[in-house]
């Protein structure tokens, strides 16, 4: 899609046309018809850290793009119904084949214009509670790294909330 092309054409409530208005300080996509505001968000993602009892820090290999090839994070998208933390551990069990809980926040990051769009992602630190270490879902690899010797990193965000680890 080119950057003159609207990803939504019509009016999700009465399918009318859309029409990109100023209103409330920004371009938003408007209905022509019923006037309803079509307001579009960021996708929301999360990310988990976990570490072993030698203080790795666990990765899983990208199978898909973006970033296919490269280390990062396990970690996807929040489906609707369930909350950041459900979509983490879902994540990393999808990922790895691991359960675990949730320990703390870590950190939220913002990427714009990316391969999806606009993304958020929130990180959380997690301790590894039961499963077996397998790649699954879209990563074809899953292993632990020591912190100081780390494959790259597919994302800047995994790469800042790694670093915020030894913190």
């Amino acid at each position: 899609m080119n950057s003159s092309e609207e990803r939504y054409k019509y009016c999700p409530v009465c399918a009318g046309t859309l029409k990109r208005e100023p209103i409330e300080g920004y371009k938003r996509l408007q209905c022509l018809a019923c006037g309803e505001i079509v307001y579009e968000n960021p996708k929301s993602s999360v990310a988990i850290l976990c570490r072993n009892d030698q203080n790795e820090i666990l990765l899983v290999l990208r199978r898909v793009d973006p970033g296919a090839g490269l280390w990062c994070l396990p970690g996807g998208f929040i489906e609707m119904g369930e909350t950041v933390q459900q979509a983490a551990l879902r994540e990393l069990k999808e990922e790895t084949g691991l359960i675990a809980e949730i320990v703390r926040v870590v950190d939220a990051a913002s990427k714009l214009n990316g391969y999806y769009g606009d993304v958020v992602v929130v990180a959380f630190e997690a301790k590894i509670t039961g499963g077996v270490l397998c790649a699954g879902d879209d990563a074809s690899d899953a292993r632990f790294f020591p912190l100081n010797t780390l494959p790259t990193i597919a994302f800047g965000s995994h790469e800042r909330f790694i670093r915020s680890l030894d913190s």
